[in-house]
């Protein structure tokens, strides 16, 4: 009888023994594992907003994708570790400063709804519009994207010229668009210059008022100067 209390006293401290092993053990790992969360670590993120439809080549290219040293818990488990991934992709909708890149931020062109032009309009109570101009129209084709500009039409009767709308962005010139992060009046390409080609942002209401003096071909453009083509002074102005 005595024997087997001592197997048994023995068998206990093993257990406890064991037991606490177990405890240490759990404990060290959640340690190492509290540890490894809060270590700073490096990601891919969006260095400026990056607008939708941008491919996934200009993005890297144009340095509006970097490195970000971050805490290592705070990584989504889709994160892109190779910025080789984004070839051939777009993104998919407009990536905030900081965000970081996972694999659902650029898809297959196939994949984006709409395009990035669609994605540079600031407002869904806006459109974008386009009027062809010559040079003697349109600044000697010195207006750029991301520029502010005046519209003004000459009545033919009376010879008079008018504004009909005033501080309009732009939204393109040719097909080129602002490159994201960049100032406004950053020049576009020779051949997006010559095209003749600029589109404007502007309500509804005033789209038509453009095509209607796009029409009549008796629109000018004049332009304002970088000072004044804050985003803040981005919003259209109404006909006078």
């Amino acid at each position: 009888m005595g024997h087997r209390r001592t197997l048994i006293a023995a068998a206990a401290v093993i257990l406890a023994a064991v037991s606490g092993i177990g405890v240490y053990f759990y404990v060290s790992s959640a340690d190492q594992r509290a540890q490894r969360n809060v270590s700073l670590v490096e990601a891919f993120v969006a260095s400026s907003s990056i607008p939708k439809g941008t491919s996934g080549e200009n993005a890297v290219q144009n340095g509006l994708i970097t490195t970000a040293r971050v805490l290592r818990g705070t990584i989504p488990p889709d994160a892109v570790t190779d910025t080789s991934a984004l070839r051939g992709r777009v993104a998919a909708s407009t990536i905030g400063t900081k965000q970081f890149i996972t694999a659902e931020s650029f898809v297959a062109p196939s994949q984006a709804s709409g395009g990035s032009l669609a994605g540079a309009i600031s407002d869904k109570g806006l459109v974008a519009v386009t009027v062809s101009v010559d040079a003697a129209h349109g600044v000697a084709y010195a207006i750029a994207p991301g520029d502010h500009v005046d519209l003004a039409v000459i009545d033919p009767t009376t010879g008079n010229a008018s504004y009909i709308l005033q501080t309009v962005p732009v939204l393109a010139v040719g097909q080129q668009q602002p490159s994201s992060g960049g100032s406004a009046g950053q020049q576009p390409s020779a051949q997006a210059s010559a095209s003749g080609l600029i589109t404007f942002e502007v309500s509804v209401p005033d789209a038509l008022k453009v095509v209607t003096a796009s029409k009549a071909g008796n629109l000018y453009l004049t332009l304002h100067a970088l000072s004044a083509s804050s985003p803040s002074a981005a919003v259209p102005a109404s006909g006078r």
